[in-house]
């Protein structure tokens, strides 16, 4: 047994009606009939080449473990089943990029000296940012500071404070809005 055949999760064929995804060569026979049509549609939904392909991997890697459940004599064509499939995959990669704040688009950063920024203009960005964290409350402060600062996950920092991780995310999604307008403040007035 090599290391790449110990890694893959195992699972025996299904017992009843399914899918036929439970072998290798049902799994091998719907990508290759299927693939380009769910990458189309998860290609439309997304607008994003790389986030369709993955999204599509992830369709039949759900279908393959769900495989028992399908039904070919009782419900839609299997083509039906998989597109079902890639819609609810589109709809939690859309609801997970959404629990990040996007970065906004920014001008190139003009290069610094070899020596990096001057003292002042560090001591300068320092005093901007913790200007802008001071505006933020108590409460999405310290989850900023846990979260983005320590560089720690969502979960870890739920854990500590002992709240919810969706919480979490609110938190920091919301701090970092508030943040970001101070800055866009203090540029306006810079």
């Amino acid at each position: 047994m090599t290391a790449a055949t110990a890694a893959r999760p195992r699972r025996t064929t299904c017992t009843g009606p399914c899918a036929g995804l439970c072998t290798e060569d049902g799994l091998a026979a719907a990508y290759r009939e299927h693939r380009s049509a769910l990458l189309g549609q998860a290609r439309g939904m997304l607008r994003d080449q790389g986030l369709a392909e993955d999204c599509v991997q992830e369709v039949f890697a759900r279908a393959w473990a769900a495989c028992a459940s399908f039904d070919p004599s009782a419900g839609p064509s299997l083509r039906a089943w998989l597109k079902t499939i890639t819609r609810n995959a589109v709809i939690d990669l859309a609801r997970a990029r959404a629990v990040r704040p996007q970065l906004p688009r920014v001008a190139p950063v003009v290069e610094e000296p070899a020596g990096g920024p001057s003292p002042i203009d560090s001591a300068l960005l320092r005093l901007v940012l913790v200007d802008a964290l001071a505006e933020v409350s108590d409460e999405h402060r310290g989850v900023v500071v846990r979260a983005v600062l320590h560089d720690r996950s969502y979960a870890e920092v739920a854990a500590e404070l002992d709240i919810p991780v969706g919480t979490v995310k609110s938190r920091v999604f919301y701090a970092l809005r508030g943040m970001r307008g101070r800055l866009d403040r203090a540029d306006l007035v810079a």
